[in-house]
């Protein structure tokens, strides 16, 4: 069930907010931390840091690589075994300014 709101006009802010309150938009901020501080992300990072299993993780990882906020670069040794490196996209920054907007309005 999709909550819509009644005024025209603000459905385009609550939107953004549904979309930033799924578990990938968590992960995309997570990523874009690690890139913040010079460091890329792999699966069993986001495995490890939340606690989830490695399928899931690939799956949203996946979804958000496909909504081009995310993509792959080098792969990387880790625990024996080659992991892609995620980074964020230029297109995964901005719709996070206009998230941060909002939720400055709001404060």
């Amino acid at each position: 069930m999709t909550l819509r709101s009644r005024n025209e006009s603000k459905i385009n802010r609550f939107r953004a907010l549904n979309n930033f309150l799924q578990n990938k938009y968590i992960i995309l901020v997570f990523i874009g931390h690690k890139n913040q501080i010079d460091q890329t992300s792999t699966v069993i990072d986001v495995v490890d840091e939340f606690k989830i299993g490695s399928r899931y993780a690939y799956k949203l990882l996946e979804e958000l690589e496909s909504g081009r906020f995310i993509i792959k670069k080098a792969k990387v040794l880790k625990h024996g075994i080659y992991y892609s490196n995620y980074i964020i996209t230029e297109t995964a920054k901005s719709e996070l300014r206009e998230i941060l907007k909002i939720i400055t309005s709001i404060l």
